[in-house]
Protein backbone atom coordinates (compact mmCIF):
# COMPACT_ATOMS: atom_id res chain seq x y z
CA UNK A 1 0.00 0.00 0.00
CA UNK A 2 1.63 3.37 -0.61
CA UNK A 3 1.96 5.57 2.00
CA UNK A 4 -0.62 7.73 3.84
CA UNK A 5 -0.87 10.25 6.32
CA UNK A 6 -2.59 9.20 9.71
CA UNK A 7 -3.38 10.85 12.19
CA UNK A 8 -4.07 9.49 15.94
CA UNK A 9 -5.86 11.37 18.86
CA UNK A 10 -5.76 10.36 22.18
CA UNK A 11 -6.24 11.29 25.62
CA UNK A 12 -3.36 12.03 28.62
CA UNK A 13 -3.14 8.96 30.17
CA UNK A 14 -0.63 5.91 29.82
CA UNK A 15 -3.38 3.20 29.72
CA UNK A 16 -4.69 5.30 26.41
CA UNK A 17 -1.62 6.01 24.52
CA UNK A 18 0.66 2.87 25.38
CA UNK A 19 -2.11 0.52 23.88
CA UNK A 20 -1.66 2.29 20.79
CA UNK A 21 1.69 2.80 20.61
CA UNK A 22 2.49 -0.61 19.23
CA UNK A 23 0.17 -0.15 16.02
CA UNK A 24 1.15 3.23 15.36
CA UNK A 25 5.59 2.06 15.62
CA UNK A 26 3.95 -0.91 13.05
CA UNK A 27 2.08 1.61 10.88
CA UNK A 28 5.67 3.82 10.25
CA UNK A 29 7.34 0.70 9.59
CA UNK A 30 5.34 0.19 6.55
CA UNK A 31 5.63 3.19 5.58
CA UNK A 32 2.71 5.63 6.56
CA UNK A 33 3.12 9.29 7.94
CA UNK A 34 1.33 9.64 11.85
CA UNK A 35 0.92 12.69 13.54
CA UNK A 36 -0.24 12.05 16.88
CA UNK A 37 -2.21 14.48 19.15
CA UNK A 38 -1.69 13.95 22.73
CA UNK A 39 -0.40 15.29 25.97
CA UNK A 40 2.90 16.44 25.86
CA UNK A 41 4.20 13.93 29.03
CA UNK A 42 3.98 11.10 26.15
CA UNK A 43 6.03 13.47 23.66
CA UNK A 44 9.12 11.38 23.75
CA UNK A 45 7.05 8.00 24.20
CA UNK A 46 5.53 9.14 20.27
CA UNK A 47 8.35 9.87 19.19
CA UNK A 48 10.03 6.13 19.78
CA UNK A 49 7.23 4.96 17.84
CA UNK A 50 8.08 6.74 15.11
CA UNK A 51 4.84 9.74 14.85
CA UNK A 52 4.87 13.42 15.25
CA UNK A 53 3.86 14.63 18.62
CA UNK A 54 1.17 17.33 18.31
CA UNK A 55 1.07 18.26 22.28
CA UNK A 56 -2.48 19.61 23.50
CA UNK A 57 -2.84 20.92 27.31
CA UNK A 58 -4.99 18.74 29.14
CA UNK A 59 -7.95 20.05 31.37
CA UNK A 60 -7.17 16.89 33.95
CA UNK A 61 -3.67 19.07 34.08
CA UNK A 62 -5.87 21.10 37.11
CA UNK A 63 -7.84 18.66 37.98
CA UNK A 64 -7.10 16.13 40.76
CA UNK A 65 -10.47 13.22 39.47
CA UNK A 66 -10.16 11.74 43.03
CA UNK A 67 -11.40 14.62 44.73
CA UNK A 68 -14.06 15.61 41.80
CA UNK A 69 -15.70 11.96 41.83
CA UNK A 70 -15.80 12.80 45.69
CA UNK A 71 -18.07 16.12 45.19
CA UNK A 72 -22.00 15.61 45.07
CA UNK A 73 -22.22 17.33 41.54
CA UNK A 74 -19.87 14.71 41.00
CA UNK A 75 -22.03 13.62 37.89
CA UNK A 76 -22.38 16.96 36.22
CA UNK A 77 -18.53 17.96 36.68
CA UNK A 78 -16.91 14.69 35.32
CA UNK A 79 -19.47 15.18 32.14
CA UNK A 80 -18.85 18.17 31.14
CA UNK A 81 -14.80 17.75 32.14
CA UNK A 82 -14.76 14.79 29.30
CA UNK A 83 -16.06 17.38 26.97
CA UNK A 84 -13.47 19.78 27.59
CA UNK A 85 -11.39 17.55 27.60
CA UNK A 86 -12.32 16.43 23.99
CA UNK A 87 -12.46 20.43 23.01
CA UNK A 88 -8.65 20.60 23.71
CA UNK A 89 -7.88 17.52 21.63
CA UNK A 90 -10.08 18.43 18.84
CA UNK A 91 -8.60 22.56 18.94
CA UNK A 92 -4.95 20.80 18.68
CA UNK A 93 -5.68 18.01 16.38
CA UNK A 94 -7.75 20.96 14.23
CA UNK A 95 -4.52 23.48 13.74
CA UNK A 96 -2.46 20.20 12.96
CA UNK A 97 -4.56 19.08 10.37
CA UNK A 98 -6.66 21.42 9.25
CA UNK A 99 -4.08 22.75 6.45
CA UNK A 100 -3.62 19.05 4.93
CA UNK A 101 -5.91 16.47 6.10
CA UNK A 102 -5.17 13.16 6.93
CA UNK A 103 -6.08 10.35 4.63
CA UNK A 104 -7.43 8.27 8.27
CA UNK A 105 -8.53 9.41 11.38
CA UNK A 106 -7.21 6.94 14.34
CA UNK A 107 -9.04 7.79 17.61
CA UNK A 108 -8.93 6.63 21.28
CA UNK A 109 -12.55 5.75 23.02
CA UNK A 110 -12.26 8.27 25.94
CA UNK A 111 -11.93 11.67 23.34
CA UNK A 112 -14.59 9.81 21.01
CA UNK A 113 -16.64 13.35 20.35
CA UNK A 114 -13.20 15.14 19.17
CA UNK A 115 -12.48 11.79 16.71
CA UNK A 116 -15.67 11.98 15.64
CA UNK A 117 -15.97 15.76 14.58
CA UNK A 118 -12.41 15.62 13.19
CA UNK A 119 -13.69 12.67 10.80
CA UNK A 120 -16.95 14.39 9.68
CA UNK A 121 -15.06 18.12 9.46
CA UNK A 122 -12.18 16.66 7.35
CA UNK A 123 -14.57 13.65 5.76
CA UNK A 124 -11.98 11.32 6.39
CA UNK A 125 -12.44 7.27 7.24
CA UNK A 126 -11.71 6.80 11.17
CA UNK A 127 -11.04 3.68 13.47
CA UNK A 128 -11.95 3.29 17.20
CA UNK A 129 -9.44 2.31 19.09
CA UNK A 130 -10.64 0.44 22.41
CA UNK A 131 -7.81 -0.21 25.12
CA UNK A 132 -10.73 -1.23 27.57
CA UNK A 133 -14.19 -3.52 26.53
CA UNK A 134 -15.44 -2.80 23.13
CA UNK A 135 -19.13 -1.28 23.13
CA UNK A 136 -21.80 -2.11 20.37
CA UNK A 137 -25.46 -2.76 20.43
CA UNK A 138 -25.75 -5.30 23.25
CA UNK A 139 -23.23 -4.57 25.24
CA UNK A 140 -21.89 -0.84 26.82
CA UNK A 141 -18.78 -0.37 28.85
CA UNK A 142 -20.01 3.08 29.03
CA UNK A 143 -22.72 2.16 30.75
CA UNK A 144 -21.23 0.06 33.07
CA UNK A 145 -18.40 2.51 34.22
CA UNK A 146 -21.84 5.31 34.73
CA UNK A 147 -23.57 2.71 36.89
CA UNK A 148 -20.51 2.54 38.98
CA UNK A 149 -20.36 5.71 39.84
CA UNK A 150 -23.72 6.26 40.41
CA UNK A 151 -24.18 8.44 37.21
CA UNK A 152 -27.15 8.38 34.53
CA UNK A 153 -26.35 8.86 30.74
CA UNK A 154 -24.94 12.35 29.37
CA UNK A 155 -28.10 12.73 27.09
CA UNK A 156 -30.25 12.86 30.90
CA UNK A 157 -27.63 15.34 32.83
CA UNK A 158 -29.29 18.30 32.44
CA UNK A 159 -26.42 21.02 32.51
CA UNK A 160 -24.88 18.62 30.00
CA UNK A 161 -27.25 18.62 27.43
CA UNK A 162 -27.22 21.95 25.97
CA UNK A 163 -23.20 21.87 25.89
CA UNK A 164 -23.66 18.95 23.95
CA UNK A 165 -26.04 20.20 21.73
CA UNK A 166 -24.25 23.13 20.52
CA UNK A 167 -21.16 21.63 20.11
CA UNK A 168 -23.35 19.12 17.79
CA UNK A 169 -24.94 21.86 16.25
CA UNK A 170 -21.52 24.31 15.28
CA UNK A 171 -19.66 20.91 13.83
CA UNK A 172 -22.89 20.17 11.66
CA UNK A 173 -23.97 17.15 13.85
CA UNK A 174 -26.73 18.74 14.66
CA UNK A 175 -29.27 16.37 13.01
CA UNK A 176 -28.73 13.54 15.64
CA UNK A 177 -29.44 13.02 19.16
CA UNK A 178 -26.91 12.80 21.70
CA UNK A 179 -27.86 9.44 22.32
CA UNK A 180 -27.39 8.91 18.64
CA UNK A 181 -24.24 10.42 18.54
CA UNK A 182 -22.87 8.11 22.04
CA UNK A 183 -24.07 4.82 20.44
CA UNK A 184 -22.45 5.46 16.47
CA UNK A 185 -20.55 2.41 15.74
CA UNK A 186 -17.09 2.87 13.25
CA UNK A 187 -16.98 0.41 10.52
CA UNK A 188 -13.60 -0.57 12.02
CA UNK A 189 -12.83 -1.09 16.11
CA UNK A 190 -9.28 -2.06 16.90
CA UNK A 191 -9.43 -3.49 20.43
CA UNK A 192 -6.27 -4.02 22.78
CA UNK A 193 -7.73 -7.01 23.94
CA UNK A 194 -7.98 -10.99 23.51
CA UNK A 195 -11.46 -11.67 22.26
CA UNK A 196 -12.03 -14.24 25.21
CA UNK A 197 -11.56 -11.08 27.66
CA UNK A 198 -14.58 -9.34 26.18
CA UNK A 199 -17.40 -8.93 27.83
CA UNK A 200 -20.56 -10.35 25.52
CA UNK A 201 -17.95 -11.66 23.27
CA UNK A 202 -20.08 -13.64 21.06
CA UNK A 203 -22.67 -10.71 19.87
CA UNK A 204 -19.27 -8.61 18.43
CA UNK A 205 -18.81 -9.03 14.62
CA UNK A 206 -16.11 -8.38 12.13
CA UNK A 207 -16.70 -4.45 12.13
CA UNK A 208 -14.40 -5.75 15.73
CA UNK A 209 -10.72 -6.74 15.72
CA UNK A 210 -9.49 -7.88 19.00
CA UNK A 211 -5.74 -7.47 18.29
CA UNK A 212 -4.65 -7.89 22.52
CA UNK A 213 -2.10 -5.83 24.02
CA UNK A 214 0.72 -4.91 21.67
CA UNK A 215 4.79 -4.62 23.22
CA UNK A 216 4.71 -1.19 25.36
CA UNK A 217 7.12 2.01 24.49
CA UNK A 218 10.60 1.75 24.50
CA UNK A 219 12.15 3.36 27.52
CA UNK A 220 15.36 3.93 29.37
CA UNK A 221 16.16 0.60 31.71
CA UNK A 222 15.13 1.60 35.20
CA UNK A 223 17.89 -0.86 36.54
CA UNK A 224 15.03 -2.76 38.52
CA UNK A 225 16.55 -6.27 38.92
CA UNK A 226 14.66 -9.31 40.78
CA UNK A 227 15.92 -10.13 44.12
CA UNK A 228 19.26 -12.16 43.91
CA UNK A 229 18.23 -14.70 46.74
CA UNK A 230 15.32 -15.65 44.38
CA UNK A 231 12.02 -14.76 46.76
CA UNK A 232 8.90 -14.60 45.22
CA UNK A 233 7.94 -10.91 43.91
CA UNK A 234 4.91 -9.39 45.00
CA UNK A 235 4.32 -6.36 42.46
CA UNK A 236 1.58 -4.13 44.59
CA UNK A 237 -0.09 -0.91 42.08
CA UNK A 238 -2.99 0.99 42.35
CA UNK A 239 -2.38 3.15 39.09
CA UNK A 240 -1.61 6.64 38.30
CA UNK A 241 -4.66 8.40 40.04
CA UNK A 242 -6.44 6.65 42.89
CA UNK A 243 -3.27 5.77 44.49
CA UNK A 244 -3.29 8.05 47.58
CA UNK A 245 -4.11 5.05 50.40
CA UNK A 246 -0.58 4.98 52.57
CA UNK A 247 -2.55 2.62 54.91
CA UNK A 248 -3.33 0.34 51.94
CA UNK A 249 0.45 0.14 50.47
CA UNK A 250 1.70 -0.19 54.33
CA UNK A 251 -0.52 -3.10 55.05
CA UNK A 252 0.75 -5.03 51.63
CA UNK A 253 4.56 -4.56 52.88
CA UNK A 254 3.78 -5.55 56.71
CA UNK A 255 1.46 -8.47 55.15
CA UNK A 256 4.48 -10.61 53.65
CA UNK A 257 7.07 -9.35 56.09
CA UNK A 258 7.62 -12.99 58.08
CA UNK A 259 6.88 -14.95 54.28
CA UNK A 260 10.07 -14.80 52.65
CA UNK A 261 8.11 -12.79 49.83
CA UNK A 262 10.02 -9.90 48.45
CA UNK A 263 7.49 -6.55 48.13
CA UNK A 264 7.48 -4.07 44.92
CA UNK A 265 5.22 -0.94 45.72
CA UNK A 266 4.47 1.12 43.24
CA UNK A 267 3.20 3.89 44.69
CA UNK A 268 2.42 6.93 41.84
CA UNK A 269 3.51 10.56 42.05
CA UNK A 270 1.11 12.01 44.88
CA UNK A 271 1.54 9.69 47.44
CA UNK A 272 4.64 11.23 49.46
CA UNK A 273 6.75 7.76 50.62
CA UNK A 274 7.28 9.70 53.88
CA UNK A 275 3.79 8.97 54.97
CA UNK A 276 4.59 4.75 54.43
CA UNK A 277 6.41 4.85 57.57
CA UNK A 278 9.06 2.36 58.61
CA UNK A 279 8.83 -0.61 56.18
CA UNK A 280 10.10 -4.63 56.92
CA UNK A 281 13.35 -5.63 55.02
CA UNK A 282 12.71 -7.03 51.63
CA UNK A 283 10.32 -3.73 50.33
CA UNK A 284 10.76 -1.67 47.82
CA UNK A 285 9.23 1.80 47.09
CA UNK A 286 8.83 3.57 44.07
CA UNK A 287 7.08 6.42 42.81
CA UNK A 288 6.94 4.69 38.81
CA UNK A 289 8.50 1.53 37.10
CA UNK A 290 7.85 -0.01 33.59
CA UNK A 291 5.83 -2.68 34.84
CA UNK A 292 7.51 -5.21 31.98
CA UNK A 293 10.60 -5.31 33.92
CA UNK A 294 8.68 -6.48 37.57
CA UNK A 295 5.65 -9.24 35.81
CA UNK A 296 8.37 -11.39 34.16
CA UNK A 297 9.77 -12.22 37.43
CA UNK A 298 6.48 -11.41 40.04
CA UNK A 299 4.41 -14.08 41.71
CA UNK A 300 0.93 -12.14 42.20
CA UNK A 301 0.00 -8.55 41.06
CA UNK A 302 -2.37 -6.41 43.76
CA UNK A 303 -3.92 -4.16 41.04
CA UNK A 304 -6.94 -2.30 40.89
CA UNK A 305 -8.05 -4.28 38.01
CA UNK A 306 -7.94 -2.23 35.46
CA UNK A 307 -8.11 -3.41 31.43
CA UNK A 308 -4.27 -2.20 30.99
CA UNK A 309 -2.96 -3.71 34.58
CA UNK A 310 -5.03 -7.11 33.80
CA UNK A 311 -3.66 -7.18 30.31
CA UNK A 312 0.01 -5.86 31.30
CA UNK A 313 -0.39 -9.08 33.89
CA UNK A 314 -1.74 -11.33 31.79
CA UNK A 315 0.51 -11.14 29.12
CA UNK A 316 3.12 -12.25 31.03
CA UNK A 317 1.36 -14.68 33.19
CA UNK A 318 1.08 -13.52 36.05
CA UNK A 319 -2.09 -13.93 38.55
CA UNK A 320 -3.87 -10.87 39.89
CA UNK A 321 -5.64 -9.84 43.57
CA UNK A 322 -7.96 -7.52 42.40
CA UNK A 323 -8.58 -4.80 44.44
CA UNK A 324 -11.25 -2.60 42.95
CA UNK A 325 -12.64 -0.46 45.89
CA UNK A 326 -10.41 2.97 45.65
CA UNK A 327 -11.28 3.38 41.89
CA UNK A 328 -14.98 2.26 40.18
CA UNK A 329 -13.30 2.51 36.33
CA UNK A 330 -11.35 -0.45 37.25
CA UNK A 331 -14.44 -2.77 38.71
CA UNK A 332 -15.55 -3.94 35.26
CA UNK A 333 -12.22 -5.35 34.62
CA UNK A 334 -11.74 -6.37 37.36
CA UNK A 335 -15.40 -8.39 37.91
CA UNK A 336 -13.65 -9.78 34.24
CA UNK A 337 -10.54 -11.11 35.86
CA UNK A 338 -12.48 -12.81 39.05
CA UNK A 339 -14.95 -14.25 36.67
CA UNK A 340 -12.79 -15.94 34.20
CA UNK A 341 -11.19 -17.30 36.91
CA UNK A 342 -7.43 -15.46 36.05
CA UNK A 343 -7.11 -14.08 39.76
CA UNK A 344 -8.65 -13.81 43.05
CA UNK A 345 -10.68 -10.37 44.20
CA UNK A 346 -9.31 -8.74 47.91
CA UNK A 347 -12.67 -7.97 49.56
CA UNK A 348 -12.80 -4.91 51.63
CA UNK A 349 -12.77 -6.29 55.07
CA UNK A 350 -9.67 -8.22 54.07
CA UNK A 351 -7.84 -5.02 53.67
CA UNK A 352 -5.64 -5.15 55.89
CA UNK A 353 -2.00 -7.18 56.20
CA UNK A 354 -3.33 -10.48 57.61
CA UNK A 355 -5.88 -10.46 55.06
CA UNK A 356 -3.53 -9.29 52.26
CA UNK A 357 -1.03 -12.48 53.59
CA UNK A 358 -4.05 -14.93 53.63
CA UNK A 359 -5.14 -13.88 49.68
CA UNK A 360 -2.01 -13.38 48.40
CA UNK A 361 -0.54 -17.10 49.54
CA UNK A 362 -3.76 -18.36 48.60
CA UNK A 363 -3.57 -17.05 45.08
CA UNK A 364 -0.20 -18.40 44.47
CA UNK A 365 -0.60 -21.71 45.57
CA UNK A 366 -4.18 -21.90 43.37
CA UNK A 367 -3.04 -24.15 40.63
CA UNK A 368 -6.68 -23.60 38.63
CA UNK A 369 -5.53 -19.78 38.00
CA UNK A 370 -2.17 -20.34 37.04
CA UNK A 371 -3.48 -22.65 34.25
CA UNK A 372 -6.24 -20.32 33.67
CA UNK A 373 -4.08 -17.38 33.11
CA UNK A 374 -1.51 -19.17 30.74
CA UNK A 375 -4.41 -20.19 28.38
CA UNK A 376 -5.48 -16.22 28.51
CA UNK A 377 -1.58 -15.81 27.39
CA UNK A 378 -1.94 -18.07 24.97
CA UNK A 379 -5.12 -16.37 23.42
CA UNK A 380 -2.89 -13.00 23.93
CA UNK A 381 -0.37 -14.49 22.13
CA UNK A 382 -2.36 -15.68 19.11
CA UNK A 383 -4.43 -12.54 18.66
CA UNK A 384 -1.97 -11.07 16.56
CA UNK A 385 -0.98 -8.16 18.07
CA UNK A 386 0.15 -4.71 16.25
CA UNK A 387 1.00 -6.47 13.25
CA UNK A 388 -2.68 -7.82 12.94
CA UNK A 389 -4.08 -4.40 14.03
CA UNK A 390 -2.40 -2.46 10.89
CA UNK A 391 -3.28 -5.07 8.61
CA UNK A 392 -6.56 -3.89 9.26
CA UNK A 393 -5.95 -0.94 9.28
CA UNK A 394 -4.58 -1.08 5.72
CA UNK A 395 -7.52 -3.21 4.59
CA UNK A 396 -9.59 -0.31 5.54
CA UNK A 397 -8.23 2.17 4.14
CA UNK A 398 -7.73 0.14 0.94
CA UNK A 399 -11.74 -0.32 0.51
CA UNK A 400 -12.53 3.49 1.30
CA UNK A 401 -12.77 3.43 5.19
CA UNK A 402 -16.41 3.18 5.80
CA UNK A 403 -19.04 6.03 6.23
CA UNK A 404 -17.50 9.21 7.81
CA UNK A 405 -16.47 10.78 4.02
CA UNK A 406 -20.88 10.09 3.53
CA UNK A 407 -21.09 12.70 6.40
CA UNK A 408 -21.33 16.52 5.35
CA UNK A 409 -18.82 18.32 6.16
CA UNK A 410 -19.10 21.15 8.96
CA UNK A 411 -20.21 24.24 7.73
CA UNK A 412 -17.75 26.81 6.77
CA UNK A 413 -19.06 29.37 8.55
CA UNK A 414 -19.81 27.42 11.62
CA UNK A 415 -16.06 27.43 13.14
CA UNK A 416 -14.78 25.53 15.95
CA UNK A 417 -16.97 23.95 18.17
CA UNK A 418 -17.34 26.12 21.58
CA UNK A 419 -15.54 25.68 24.53
CA UNK A 420 -18.04 24.70 26.35
CA UNK A 421 -18.03 26.88 30.10
CA UNK A 422 -16.37 26.16 33.72
CA UNK A 423 -19.06 24.08 35.62
CA UNK A 424 -19.96 26.71 38.32
CA UNK A 425 -19.84 24.42 41.91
Amino acid sequence: MRSRHIMCVSVQGHGHVHPSLGLVRELVRRGHEVTYVTGGMFAEDVRSAGADPVPYTSVFDEVHVPDVVEESDAETRMHLLHLQENLAILRAAEAAGDGSPPDLLLYDVFPFIAGRLLAGRWRCPAVRLSPIFAANEHYSVYEDLWRGNGFRHPAEVEAFVPVMREVLAESGRGDVSIREFWDEIEDLNVVFIPRSFQIAAETFDDRFVFVGPSEPPVTEPSGWRPPENGAPVLLVSLGNQFNEHPEFFRACAHALADTGWHVVLVIGQFLDPALLGDLPPGTEVHAWLPFEEVLPHASAFVTQGTTGAAMDSLRWGCPLLVVPHFATEARPSADRVVELGLGHRLEADQVNAPGIARAVLRLAGDTGVAERVASMRADIAASGGAVRAADAVERHLARGGGTPRNRPLAPETAGRPPTPPQYQR
